[in-house]
């Protein structure tokens, strides 16, 4: 009995196209796997996603491979398409045919499906020092958009630096959404100063940033001082000028009383 067997081959002579596409969920796109470089028919092409949270490859069953070809006649590019596309379609799709004992795989197409929103990238942002006090790690992390769509980067005192980007997810479970984070270590002597450090997100044509700075408790205690003494000095200014009305008005009152005696009296000396 002839058993047929199929090796993996590194050497690329099936490519796809388009390398990347980006679309909003509920579109339709087609993927395109090139074999003209070996005999194959698009029958025996076979399409894998991916998956780029687990890193984990699986058999795609929700496309349509078109697998018609003329009679007599090769296949030259075999195509799979995705309708109504999710978010969790996105990832790497690969396409693979098998010639002569091998398996032979294409180079890669990557699908970023993401939902349509007019909402702006949400920007958070945290710092701490390292344990031997010669820098301050800052990090900014960018939620609400894939990290496709974003450039991230810092502006150090207004010094530009690109900073460490990479893309990581907020759990391990099927629902878990994708988020940027950029990573930037500062020395501690311009930290200790007080340097503005911002978070420069690019979204669109539009960007959006976030600044962070090291605040000296020691300053810090003084304002509070200086600003309590101002709401005391305000506060007794307030009073004085209460007090000071108060006894104004009752001067006037007193004042208008002693005139109503004073015409009465008048009044009762020219009766009698």
């Amino acid at each position: 009995m002839f058993l047929l067997t199929a090796t993996w081959t590194n050497q690329i002579i099936v490519t796809q196209t388009p390398g990347m596409v980006k679309m909003i969920a509920g579109g339709t796109v087609t993927l395109k796997c090139h074999v003209d470089q070996i005999l194959a028919f698009c029958h025996s092409v076979s399409w894998m996603k991916v998956d780029p949270r687990t890193g984990t490859m699986s058999t795609r069953t929700n496309v349509k491979i078109n697998t018609t070809s003329e009679v007599g006649k090769r296949d030259r590019v075999c195509s799979a398409t995705i309708t109504n596309a999710l978010v969790s379609d996105s990832g790497m799709y690969y396409c693979s045919a098998v010639h002569s004992k091998a398996v032979h795989t294409g180079n890669g197409s990557n699908l970023i499906v993401t939902e349509s929103s007019t909402e702006s990238p949400n920007i958070k942002m945290v710092s701490s020092s390292d344990s031997d006090g010669s820098s301050a790690a800052l990090l900014c992390l960018v939620s609400g958009v894939v990290p496709s769509q974003v450039h991230v980067f810092w502006l150090i005192d207004g010094r530009e630096d690109s900073g460490l980007t990479e893309s990581t997810w907020t759990d391990n479970s099927d629902s878990a959404t994708e988020f940027t984070r950029n990573q930037i270590l500062v020395q501690a002597e311009e930290w200790d100063r007080g340097v503005q450090c911002t978070c420069v997100v690019e979204f669109e044509g539009n960007s959006i940033n976030k600044t962070v700075q090291r605040i000296d408790l020691g300053v810090l205690c003084y304002v509070t001082v200086w600003i309590y003494r101002l709401l005391g000095i305000t506060a007794w200014l307030l009073l004085l000028i209460m007090a000071t009305t108060v006894a104004a008005c009752r001067g006037k009152n007193r004042g208008v009383q002693r005139n109503g005696t004073s015409k009465n009296r008048g009044r009762r000396h020219n009766s009698s």
